[in-house]
């Protein structure tokens, strides 16, 4: 007889563990798949540090520039795809200090105008470039010509 009470303690501290595994185990699979609602404020901030830091990263390798002054709009607008996460979309508007649009007939757009109607969060990053310095033989010269560069930025 005492060895029928020991067992049925054990049955109950193995039964308890299952129970224990299975419902910790359902916990964390549910929230792997949760989605997590995003919050505008803090969308609007994330892709206006993703904006400014893809300009300031591609003006720090000194391409930035010499893309805007050289006109090289397709090679800007591959540069941006590059360096943005793919599920972002983005419209790059150049001007000069008159506000005349330098970049008309070539727009630097990726995604469609639908894409920047229907998104929720647009974010707007403007971005100033002072000039761009120029070799002639050994010696560097500087040309001032401001530039000043508009991303809109959200995600598809």
């Amino acid at each position: 007889m005492r060895s029928l009470r020991e067992t049925k303690g054990q049955m109950r501290v193995i039964e308890t563990i299952l129970a224990a595994s299975i419902i910790l185990g359902a916990v964390s699979f549910v929230g792997v798949l949760a989605v997590r609602p995003t919050s505008p404020t803090y969308e609007m901030t994330d892709l206006e540090k993703m904006g400014y830091s893809a300009l300031h990263d591609l003006d720090q390798q000194n391409l930035l520039a010499s893309f805007v002054y050289n006109g090289e709009w397709s090679t800007l607008r591959t540069a941006l795809k590059i360096t943005l996460p793919v599920d972002v979309y983005f419209n790059l508007t150049v001007y000069n200090l008159r506000g005349a649009k330098l970049n008309e007939g070539n727009e630097v757009v990726y995604g469609d105008s639908a894409t920047f109607s229907n998104a929720k969060n647009i974010a707007s990053v403007t971005y100033c470039l002072s000039g761009i310095a120029m070799q002639t033989g050994t010696r560097y010269t500087a040309e001032y010509d401001p530039r000043i560069v508009v991303l809109l930025i959200t995600r598809g």
